[in-house]
């Protein structure tokens, strides 16, 4: 019967590998690696062939032989609808290699159609070792399509020698995921000049408070830096302890400070800084939940020291302490890696998506709402050096509602190749991703950040600011050669929002007034779906308000409230499938 489903039977005598051997002596010419589970019992190494569209996996299992599992992919990490390859062995002994999907419940179903194709496999006693590799698209409705955004890697350990594995329950089984960027881009990282060297910037000792936000601000100097020198690479250095709290890290340059900064360590802001602080405001570094660490391309770094160059500089860590967890110590913060020989470009770092502010709103109860920032032509010709800029790397930012994240790229009305793209986001999974080729952006060039939302689990309206149950849409994106342009963001029109309010309370009799604020206003509105699109039809239509910043944090030039909305003319085609027409995704 198994022949039918064209199964991989494997009927092994194993002899080589045993359960004493490190991991790591299993990495081969695998570039990547990634430990699934917390007890360090199932290790994944893969790397990818883009010329034909393979991905190479490596799994090395700890798991006994009295037991049996399955790793494969789902859309968020969920072990229900998940795409599973499965290595168990039956009461006879005889081992399996199976292609096989949940359904909705949970429950183990053999593909018919089997995708992942076995290249080795070793095991004795405790250790299993496979090799298998897969296409990113299979054609197969029950396979997950692999895409370079998040990948949520799933797993599931159950014990016994089953008949068969059809009809088992995964969600019973002890099962997790991790998530990681599968499809990494190939690119060939500058190697260190022998002159670098290293600093870091760390929170001195925070005791983390017990409460859900908090935004720890401290104040301290950089090195000694006489001459000009370029950061080429930075990365979190995250306690172990806390590695569960720290949401995310910036590290803020203060412009222009001669004399002395007022010292500052404790809970800051959320939204704004006060005067004394408003110089620290350019990011030098940045870290968030997932993240590794972020290179430089060869031709550019991010220049620091030099003549008239001040050594302040403000570290900001967002505490998400939503069990109110007391009695944790946190140094955590940045660790820089800096050349003294600059490069040829400095580089720079643009705000992209929406502004940090309570004028957007998500209503309850939606599976997908889609909030949209927009970095206009208006700003771009003005505030972009005439021969543009180029994008290397981008780290998109939502909290806990947004599900996709993407950035649009517009020139004079035809829509080019997408910036980034993530359809399977996690705010819990925030990298700075470099991008495969560096992007071209020119003046009068719009950029159009969109961020698909999920509240269907919320009972009230979501708003935007910083707290964590708040909102954020951001694209923060790395380029060269630097301008002075920090901040292209967009909110809605306060006119066109007020002029909102007012209809609700006249036609819909929602108790929202002109008084109120922005936020009362939004928690005084019914959502019914009637409502929640009349919403939807205002950002979509709205003339926008638009950040065009400088780094001093003035705006450029110009008028920039009821500034028109970009228009796609030319839409960008969609990418031809190698599917046949007839095939449907689940």
């Amino acid at each position: 019967m198994e022949c039918n489903y064209h199964l991989f039977l494997l009927l092994m005598t194993w002899t080589l590998y045993v359960s004493a051997v490190p991991f790591g002596n299993f990495s081969g010419n695998y570039r990547y690696n990634l430990i699934l589970d917390p007890t360090h019992d199932i290790h994944f190494f893969w790397d990818v062939d883009y010329r034909r569209n393979l991905v190479h996996v490596k799994i090395v299992s700890r798991v006994p032989e009295t037991s049996w599992f399955g790793v494969g992919f789902s859309d968020y990490g969920e072990s229900t609808f998940a795409d599973f390859v499965v290595f168990w062995t039956n009461s006879q002994g005889t081992h399996h290699f199976q292609d096989t999907w949940t359904d909705g419940k949970g429950i183990l179903h053999i593909d018919s159609s089997q995708d992942y194709v076995l290249e080795r496999g070793k095991t004795q006693w405790d250790m299993t070792v496979l090799e298998f590799s897969r296409h990113f698209e299979t054609c197969d409705g029950k396979d997950y399509q692999l895409d370079n955004g998040t990948t949520h890697i799933v797993y599931f350990v159950s014990e016994g020698n089953p008949r068969s594995i059809t009809g088992h329950n995964v969600t019973a089984a002890y099962h997790g995921l991790q998530r990681v960027q599968l499809l990494k881009p190939d690119i060939n990282l500058a190697r260190f000049p022998p002159d670098v060297w290293t600093f870091e910037i760390l929170a001195p000792k925070v005791h983390v408070p017990p409460v859900e936000t908090t935004y720890w601000w401290y104040t301290t100097t950089l090195p000694p830096l006489p001459n000009k020198q370029h950061i080429i690479q930075y990365e979190g250095v995250i306690e172990p302890t806390s590695k569960n709290l720290v949401h995310h890290i910036e590290v803020f340059y203060c412009v222009g400070v001669s004399g002395r900064l007022p010292f500052y360590n404790g809970p800051g802001l959320a939204e704004g800084k006060p005067p004394e602080l408003a110089s620290c405001r350019n990011v030098i570094g940045a870290w968030a939940m997932g993240a590794g660490p972020i290179a430089y391309p060869e031709e550019a770094g991010y220049a620091i020291g030099g003549r008239g160059f001040s050594q302040f500089i403000l570290l900001e860590v967002h505490y998400n302490n939503p069990r109110f967890i007391k009695g944790v110590v946190d140094s955590s913060g940045i660790r820089f890696y800096v050349s003294p020989t600059p490069r040829k470009y400095d580089a720079g770092i643009l705000e992209l998506g929406l502004e940090y502010t309570n004028k957007m709103a998500l209503p309850p109860g939606q599976d997908l709402f889609k909030l949209i920032g927009y970095c206009i032509r208006e700003c771009t010709s003005i505030a972009l050096p005439r021969r543009g800029i180029k994008i290397f790397a981008s780290q998109l930012h939502t909290h806990l509602t947004g599900k996709a994240v993407y950035t649009k790229h517009v020139r004079d009305g035809v829509e080019l190749p997408e910036l980034n793209r993530d359809d399977h986001y996690s705010p819990h999974f925030q990298e700075i991703r470099r991008l495969p080729e560096p992007v071209h952006i020119l003046p009068n060039d719009a950029l159009i950040t969109v961020c698909e939302d999920s509240t269907k689990d919320r009972k009230h309206v979501t708003v935007g600011g910083f707290s964590i149950s708040q909102e954020m849409c951001v694209n923060y994106v790395h380029y060269y050669p630097k301008s002075d342009l920090e901040v292209c963001k967009s909110s809605v029109d306060t006119r066109a929002l007020n002029g909102f309010f007012e209809f609700m309370n006249r036609m819909e009799k929602m108790p929202t007034s002109a008084k109120k604020g922005d936020i009362d206003n939004y928690n005084s509105i019914d959502w019914t779906p009637l409502n929640s699109h009349l919403l939807k039809h205002l950002y979509a239509t709205s003339p926008l308000s638009m950040q065009c910043n400088q780094s001093n944090g003035d705006r450029f030039p110009g008028y920039w409230d009821g500034m028109p909305l970009t228009r796609i003319i030319v839409p960008l085609p969609n990418e031809p499938s190698s599917c046949p027409r007839w095939q449907h995704y689940r």
